[in-house]
């Protein structure tokens, strides 16, 4: 009766010790980007855009009429640090992450502001003389001025190698498209706010380093780039950033 006491305790212990040694059912393999995934960067941005808006004033002189256009240019480029970025979503089999993207910066530069007047007239003949007026173009001026950017958007990161002893393991590349927002003011007066908006892709080229189990260390190369649309003439309008940051990345 002992025995068999002694042999059920003895099992009993074995299975325990197995249980323990064994990787729980789905739980997350070690340095493997799979299940819940969350990436936070900060780091270094430059952006540069041209934006331009225009106003039309239709008139009669009596003789013609005649259409005036004012387009008013702002070509801002500047830089900030940091720039934040997150990343929620889920990694699948160790090979690619579809995430939700936002990010932030506030930029300090320089703002460059242009004018130019056109006027085109039609007589009674039906011609028409479309015409820029350089003799009441305007010099352009600089400015200080501080920016806000932000962007929100949808997109994946994939890590191509999979072999855990190479030394390019944790190489990744990343895409996402979404839509971006920006303000820049004019230190001398909120009247020269410049302000717009659009849809945007980004990309991103990269490296992790595993610093434990689960959670990786690593630094990005970003570019973006987005098309605007308010008030704008289509033909100007720019808008760009590229960043480096570093990575900190859960899963």
């Amino acid at each position: 009766m002992n025995k068999r006491i002694f042999s059920v305790l003895l099992l009993s212990l074995a299975a325990f010790a197995s249980a323990q040694s064994a990787p729980t059912l789905g739980a997350p393999a070690p340095q493997e980007h799979r299940g819940f995934y969350n990436s936070v960067s900060f780091g270094a941005a430059y952006n540069w855009y041209e934006n331009s808006k225009y106003e039309v004033d239709e008139y009669n002189n009596g003789q013609s009429n005649v259409t005036g256009r004012e387009i008013n240019t702002f070509d801002f480029s500047g830089g900030t640090f940091p720039m934040f970025e997150f990343k929620f979503g889920v990694a699948l089999a160790n090979l690619l992450a579809v995430h939700t993207v936002f990010n932030l910066g506030f930029f300090s530069g320089t703002m460059e502001e242009g004018y130019t007047e056109y006027r085109k007239e039609c007589g009674d003949n039906k011609i028409c003389i479309d015409e820029e007026l350089k003799n009441k173009r305007v010099k352009g001026r600089s400015s200080d001025a501080y920016g806000f950017r932000t962007y929100v958007g949808f997109g994946t990161t994939i890590y191509p190698i999979q072999s855990k002893t190479s030394p390019m393991n944790g190489l990744f590349v990343g895409g996402s498209v979404g839509y971006t927002c920006f303000a820049t003011m004019i230190v001398d007066g909120l009247q020269d706010a410049s302000l717009n908006a659009g849809a945007a892709f980004q990309v991103e080229l990269g490296k992790d380093w595993w610093v434990n189990d689960h959670l990786s260390l690593g630094v990005g190369l970003g570019y973006a780039r987005s098309g605007l649309v308010w008030n704008t003439v289509e033909s100007h309008d720019t808008d760009n950033v590229i960043s480096l940051s570093l990575r900190l990345t859960r899963g």
